[in-house]
């Protein structure tokens, strides 16, 4: 830098060695251009100076490092000892001292030193543009220049001040929406707390009823004194099985009399296994364990009784022949046949053995007809053919039960909303201190750079002012809002629910999840018939004796994969398809044909999937069923197998779902209440009264199914097992959104309590599904409602808007152009829809709600949760 004016020394001083040349940064002034005064000297005297030559530089040496540091403060202050004016000088000099000052500046920054020219934008021309001489143009130009530089400094101004309100305003908003929660949270403490308690005061009155009934049952069980087990009662159960097991002896005759007595037992653990909130742990793990020992134990009752009845063909079977032999009989729950070719004794091999005849079997007792192919040989084979109307194999299967249980399954809506409350509250403060952080930093490095700009005022420092203009409308990181990050990890916890639920299949194999193997299971067995009896003199009888003991598959398996159609623009000659034609047709003489006549007390909507049980894997697969052929009039199918395994014929359990509509209303002829569900292919109606519910109408129905259960009381459970049982299933689990398209689900905790609070209202208003539910959101349920107390005077439909925080009437309706949440005027902040109905309903409404008897509400509550009406439309 130069040096100050009156602190140039001489060279002679003895001070000059201190003198230190420093070289000039970014941060300080740009140095001050040479000043010339008037002398004596005229300009003209210095027109005939030479240009000044400046000296190269030396390299340094360390040796004469002072004396260089003097001279070049010697040659610096004799070159300030003048200074000279403009006006001294002509303007070429003048010229010439200016390009070398700018070629010094440009040397001694480089690359640092260079500035972006600023971008200007293309003004409109003037109308005049054309009449202006250069110098007018300019000037206006300029001005332009100056106008668009002022228009810029306001815009910026105008946006610091508005990212500055901008910020101000969403503080004040997070403010006053935390304070809006903690006065609502405050009404949640006080009357959705009393609304939660008398719910679970109704349910735990249904419990205590239920142990009572049981109680009731198990005392008339013992005045019975029949001498069979209670299923009540595990230890009874358990000795049931160990003295069944221990018995050795099962014939038909054994074997009919175990029908009679299990199946009813089986059907009481199941509704036992199905009610299990009801019962301690232990007791619901110890039902369960009897039913599983209870169905494999009958299961291998039908095995031994059937290996019994081979062993005594003479007399226990009816002979058509000398040749050929049959047995059926139908027992409770199971139709057992079989057919016996007797092999008689060997002769003598013909020359040229005739070409076999397949075996054409056909059991109308179950209406099935089998082919067999022609290289099995007829002369010495055995079939069974046992039709079970319970499913014993398909519970050993991987993908029978849910994969987990639902989280939350049973939380009430107030811990619910308390619990979230606590979340949102710390994740406010977490978020509130990263805001607080990061604005502190921010005021820093704004007092740095200010601190810079008052230190050095005479430059332009124009990357420091836009860096200050950068941190005043600086925002901290994206925060999103503290509830609605809650209500997005609920979202994805479910939905890493649902994938855990999912469960992976081979090729082939049948999802127990999606489908449901439907009237039983069929046995088609190729058996080698046991050795028979023979009689000796004495009246004895000689038998030879088989280890193990029990029945033996005759070896038959050919697997055999139709060739798939060619792809779209491929032709083949008449003879190539021919040729294939005739190469499929001598596949399928390798397979057996199969006939079945459908059953009538299944609905059958869609075409069944024919599938058959591979023990050693426990699963039902279909990758030997070929020729598949289904007729709709008829109810029949036909298919051809390269084995002979136990075939199951399975429905598609949701496949009435998603539902089209539903109603709830009170039953004007009784004190019941009406539930009716429209699916894709059926509607059904319930009557609910007290603690059954009763089934009393199916439209669109293919089949007489389920007429025979029509108006008889059944629990809840029991109802749900029925109708899945006829392939009319409107109960999805929980995890049925991975199989059903069109769904929406919603917060469980939400939706159940919501269920609940509609059973206690069902006899004073009439609820029904709304076309907006589907599309409001996990967090939103939207459905219809009317006062129905007075039929005379029935009001219309309001639109009921529904969230874990709150119940409200909308303003809109159901047949408005757009749906808007906006709250009918002058509604107060309700929690729930039972309290809006105990300030907002009519006396006559409140009446009907307080007047509910426990029965009815929980039978109602049971069905709704059965039904999950809200996800699911």
């Amino acid at each position: 830098m130069p040096c100050k004016e009156g602190n140039v020394r001489g060279p002679d001083e003895a001070d000059i060695q201190d003198e230190v040349l420093l070289a000039t940064t970014d941060l300080e002034p740009e140095p001050e251009e040479v000043q010339y005064t008037d002398t004596s000297y005229t300009s003209a005297s210095f027109e005939s100076l030479p240009p000044v030559v400046e000296e190269p530089k030396t390299k340094k040496k360390k040796g004469k490092k002072r004396a260089e540091e003097t001279v070049e403060v010697v040659k610096k202050t004799s070159s300030e000892a003048f200074q000279w004016s403009e006006d001294s000088l002509p303007l070429e000099q003048v010229a010439k001292v200016e390009e070398e000052q700018v070629e010094e500046k440009k040397k001694g920054k480089g690359k640092k030193g260079k500035k972006e020219k600023e971008e200007l934008p293309a003004f409109e021309k003037p109308n005049n543009w054309k009449k202006m001489n250069k110098k007018e143009r300019e000037n206006w130009l300029q001005q332009r220049i100056e106008e668009w530089k002022a228009e810029k400094e306001a815009e910026k101004q105008a946006i610091l001040a508005g990212a500055k309100e901008k910020r101000a305003a969403l503080a004040r908003e997070r403010a006053e929406l935390m304070a809006r929660d903690n006065a609502e949270q405050d009404i949640r403490r006080d009357i959705l707390a009393k609304t939660v308690n008398l719910f679970q005061k109704f349910e735990k009155q249904k419990f205590a009823y239920n142990r009572k009934k049981q109680l009731e049952s198990e005392w008339q069980q013992y005045l019975r004194c029949d001498g069979l087990p209670d299923p009540r009662v595990v230890t009874q159960m358990n000795t049931y099985i160990h003295l069944w097991r221990e018995n050795e002896l099962c014939d038909d005759n054994e074997l009919n009399k175990r029908c009679q007595e299990v199946l009813p037992m089986l059907e009481m653990l199941e509704e036992f296994v199905a009610n299990s909130r009801q019962y301690t742990a232990l007791q619901a793990k110890s039902y369960n364990e009897v039913r599983i020992a209870l169905r494999e134990q009958l299961s291998n009752a039908i095995q031994l009784a059937s290996f019994t009845v081979l062993r005594d063909l003479e007399k226990r079977f009816q002979w058509d022949s000398i040749k050929l032999a049959r047995y059926q009989r139908e027992f409770n729950g199971l139709r057992l046949n079989l057919w016996v070719a007797v092999p008689l004794p060997t002769r003598k091999p013909k020359p040229v053995e005739p070409e076999r005849e397949p075996v054409e079997l056909s059991f109308p007792l179950m209406k099935v007809a089998v082919k067999l192919p022609k290289i099995i040989d007829g002369s010495c084979v055995c079939v069974r053919a046992a039709r079970s109307m319970i499913d014993l194999l398909s519970e050993s299967s991987r993908s029978f039960a849910l994969a987990g249980e639902m989280p939350n399954r049973y939380e009430d809506l107030f811990i619910f909303n308390v619990k979230e409350h606590v979340a949102t509250y710390k994740l406010k403060k977490e978020q509130d201190e990263i805001r607080t952080k990061f604005y502190k930093e921010i005021r820093d490095k704004i007092k740095e750079v200010e601190a810079f700009l008052k230190a050095n005022p005479y430059t332009k420092n124009e990357k420091e002012k836009d860096e200050l203009d950068n941190l005043n409308m600086a925002e901290p990181p994206f925060l999103p809002d503290p509830r609605t990050f809650i209500a997005e990890e609920n979202e994805r916890a479910f939905a890493k629910y649902l994938k855990t639920c999912m469960t992976r299949t081979r090729a082939g194999e049948i999802n127990l999840r999606k489908y449901r193997i439907c009237s039983g299971v069929l046995n088609l067995d190729l058996l080698i018939t046991p050795p028979q009896s023979k009689k000796i003199s004495g009246g004895i009888y000689l038998t030879t004796l088989q280890i193990p003991k029990g029945l033996q598959a005759m070896k038959y398996q050919v697997q055999y994969r139709a060739p798939s159609p060619p792809p779209p623009g491929v032709t083949r000659t008449p003879e190539e398809i021919e040729a294939e034609l005739k190469k499929v047709e001598a596949q399928y003489e390798k397979l057996a044909l199969v006939c079945i006549d459908l059953p009538q007390d299944v609905m059958w909507t869609e075409p069944p999937v024919i599938c058959q049980w591979q023990e050693t894997r426990k699963l039902w697969t279909s990758n030997y069923v070929n020729d598949y052929k289904f007729n709709e009039d008829k109810l029949t199918v036909q298919f051809r197998t390269g084995v002979l395994w136990p075939i199951g014929i399975a429905a598609l359990r949701y496949g009435n779902m998603p539902y089209q509509g539903w109603d709830i209303r009170s039953d004007p002829n009784s004190k019941g209440v009406i539930i009716t569900v429209t699916g894709v292919c059926l509607t059904v109606t319930w009557i609910c009264i007290a603690n059954t519910v009763k089934l009393k109408w199916i439209a669109n129905a293919t089949t007489p199914a389920l007429r025979q259960h029509f108006d008889k009381p059944y629990s809840v459970k029991r109802m749900v097992q029925i109708m899945r049982e006829a392939a009319c299933d409107m109960f999805p689990d929980f995890d049925a959104h991975n199989h059903i398209e069109g769904t929406c689900p919603k917060e469980w905790v939400m939706e159940r309590h919501l269920y609940h609070a509609m059973a206690f209202l069902s006899r004073a208003y009439q609820f029904q599904w709304s076309r907006w539910n589907m599309a409001s959101g996990s967090r939103n349920i939207v459905i219809q409602l009317r006062e129905s107390v007075d039929t005379k005077r029935e009001a219309k439909f309001q639109l009921l808007h529904v969230t874990p925080q709150r119940a409200t009437i909308l303003k809109c309706i159901e047949l408005s152009q757009e749906f808007d949440t906006e709250p009918a005027i002058g509604l107060q902040f309700y929690p729930d829809l039972f309290t809006l109905n105990m300030s907002y309903g009519s006396v006559d409404a409140r009446r009907a709600t307080f007047n509910m008897k426990y029965r009815l509400v929980e039978t109602v509550f049971d069905m709704l949760q059965e039904l999950k009406l809200c996800s699911y439309s």
